[in-house]
């Protein structure tokens, strides 16, 4: 029985040897047993179970279901300033422009890339069939050293009330978004000051096919004209714009292209709500756009565009000068996307308005444009824009003016609860046929901290000086606030 015992022992051990050594090598080679794989593979799917339960930065998107396409920010307005009393935007409209680059060939923006905001209390948005409806109102209050954004402007309190709605659709295809944004800021010992802007913009895509889109959209927009701008001297301080657009994209091999037709109507109206109709106008688009479908990382596009500028009146100023003007646009440029977490793109081009009053010179200038995302980490995102505008004006022997703007935003998340951001913006404008340039520097600094899952707090710091030509016109703003924002 004894010698039994031993040798029942001396067997297992050497069952045992060729195991262990089996289990040793397949370490060293890096390659594991097949239970050890399940084990693992059950622990990553854990890991993912937790990380949806208690959400991080990496996986916003998935909460957000998708960006809303209708508050994309192609190029820059300088942070808001081009000329206009708008709100700085927020910090995932840029993210939501680049995915919308060139539909067909652009390759998707990693979903892990930070979106700028807080995550603790992403919005879950309410079911409405198969639609999303993602309610938001921040209420802020503050104080600013110039109320009237002007030369000579008082200190005062401020109140802040910006509420923000977004649709999603939930289709499997196809895809419409619409937003609804409005900011009204109230100064309690200054309330001719009072002011607000409104914007309104819906987006459809329509799959036709693997390589084919069709996209339309409509965007209303209210804004003011900022006090120390020329335009306002003229007696203009309302500005509404109303857009419409409709694109058809195609790849066709290592091409895509892009068709649009587009039209803006621009409608100016004074205080006392008369309408300033001598600057009144549409501008209509008829546009090409090519794009190399190559997939490296840097991706070759041309774009141009035939224009008409016509007035609701034929003589805009005292001395009855027909601005109707016909003209074009081209642009050539780069798509970027280096790797998943690096995508925008640059372009450069030309544009000219042939006006048809002899006495006004043609309005043009060169075209800047560009939007660009880069996420160095899972937690910080680095936004920067480019833009251009073109607008109409009705000063006597103007042709209009020009703007070009720029900006360059950083986001980084501390915790799923906290976040801050700060940014620089720059605009420049200058009119053609007078002597008169405006500049304006934007700079702010801000952060949000979760309280709940529904409630966060909001505090942030802005700067702004304009600098223009024109005596007397100068100032410089500064400005505090903290408050609540509430969402769904």
């Amino acid at each position: 029985m004894r010698r039994l015992l031993q040798l029942t022992i001396c067997l297992a051990v050497l069952q045992a040897v060729p195991s262990v050594a089996q289990t040793v090598s397949s370490g060293l080679r890096g390659t594991g047993d097949p239970e050890d794989a399940l084990d693992a593979a059950d622990t990553s799917d854990q890991a993912a179970r937790n990380e949806q339960v208690n959400p991080t930065q990496s996986n916003v998107y998935s909460l957000r279901n998708t960006l809303n396409t209708a508050e994309a920010e192609t190029g820059s307005s300088g942070l808001g300033s081009n000329g206009r009393l708008a709100p700085i935007r927020p910090f995932s409209d840029r993210i939501a422009a680049v995915r919308r680059v060139a539909p067909v060939t652009a390759p998707a923006l990693d979903e892990s890339v930070f979106g700028g905001d807080t995550t603790f209390d992403a919005p879950e948005g309410i079911r409405l069939g198969s639609f999303t409806l993602t309610p938001q109102l921040t209420m802020t209050t503050g104080w600013t050293d110039n109320t009237a954004r002007s030369a000579g402007g008082a200190g005062g309190w401020l109140y802040r009330i910006s509420p923000d709605i977004a649709l999603n659709s939930n289709w499997s295809r196809h895809q419409f978004d619409a937003s609804l944004r409005g900011t009204y800021t109230g100064y309690p010992d200054n309330s001719d000051d009072n002011d607000g802007s409104v914007s309104a913009a819906a987006n459809l895509r329509l799959d036709v096919s693997a390589a084919t889109q069709v996209t339309a959209g409509l965007a209303y927009s209210y804004s003011r004209e900022d006090d120390g701008s020329a335009e306002s001297s003229s007696g203009t301080d309302h500005v509404q714009i109303l857009s419409g657009s409709l694109n058809a994209s195609r790849s066709i091999g290592i091409v895509a292209a892009t068709a649009s037709l587009g039209a803006d109507k621009n409608i100016y109206t004074s205080d006392g709500g008369t309408s300033e109709s001598g600057r009144d106008n549409t501008v209509y688009s008829v546009g090409l756009r090519l794009d190399g479908n190559t997939g490296s990382t840097f991706s070759p596009f041309v774009d141009g565009a035939l224009l008409l500028r016509r007035f609701d009146e034929a003589c805009t100023d005292v001395l009855c000068e027909k601005r109707d003007a016909n003209g074009y646009q081209i642009r050539g440029g780069l798509a970027i996307a280096s790797g998943p977490k690096l995508i925008g793109e640059l372009g450069v081009g030309w544009r000219i308005e042939d006006i048809d009053d002899d006495r006004l010179e043609s309005l043009s200038g060169l075209l800047l444009d560009g939007s660009l995302v880069w996420s160095p980490s899972r937690l910080t995102t680095v936004t920067a824009g480019l833009g251009t505008n073109f607008e109409a004006t009705d000063i006597d022997g103007a042709s209009g003016s020009v703007i070009y703007s720029g900006d360059l935003r950083l986001a980084h998340a501390f915790s799923d609860r906290f976040v801050a951001e700060t940014g620089l913006g720059y605009s420049h404008r200058s009119y053609q046929g007078v002597s008169i340039e405006e500049k304006t520097l934007t700079g702010f600094g801000g952060m949000t901290f979760a309280l709940t899952q529904n409630v966060a707090l909001t505090a942030n710091y802005r700067h702004r000086r304009f600098d223009s030509s024109q005596d007397g016109a100068d100032y410089n703003e500064n400005s505090i606030e903290a408050g609540l924002r509430f969402r769904h």
